[in-house]
Parts: structure tokens; sequence; C-alpha cells
């Protein structure tokens, strides 16, 4: 890269809260805090776990896609 000045943008990616449960109680066991940057991150994370999709907590949306998630939203996953 030659020498100069150059502007750095950097893309703030999109934070989510996430519950988890464990199956045999209705109630969350904890909730994490995710910031997804890609795609990719978002794929990765649901393939991790065994989720096919992300769901808001307190509506019946499924979201398949990271285009679709809303900053600070809590959501849990489902298989």
């Amino acid at each position: 890269m030659p020498l100069g000045n150059y502007t750095l943008h950097v893309d703030e990616g999109i934070a989510v809260r996430v519950c988890h449960y464990d199956e045999s109680d209705p109630l969350p066991v904890h909730q994490e805090e995710k910031v997804f940057y890609t795609e990719e991150d978002y794929r990765d994370f649901l393939a991790r776990r065994g989720w096919t999709c992300l769901r808001e907590f307190d509506g019946f949306r499924n979201l398949d896609n990271m285009d679709d998630l809303q900053p600070g939203v809590l959501y849990r996953g489902t298989r």
C-alpha cells in the first residue's frame, strides 16, 4: 500500500440479545449479546448451536437471514 492518508470505515454490525433455554424449563437460563458483521457470522452462530433460525422472543416471526434482525431486540434460537 503506498504512503498516504486513508479513511477506514468499519462496519459496526448488528447487536442482538439471544436467550438460551434448558429443554425442561420454559424460563431462559441466560442471555447472550451477540454482534453479527456478515451473513456468514450469522449462519455459523446458528450452525454451532444446531438452530435453523432465530425467533423474536415475544413474537412468532422466524428470522432466516441477518437482514431481518433488529438491533437490541431479544431473540431465541429455534430448531
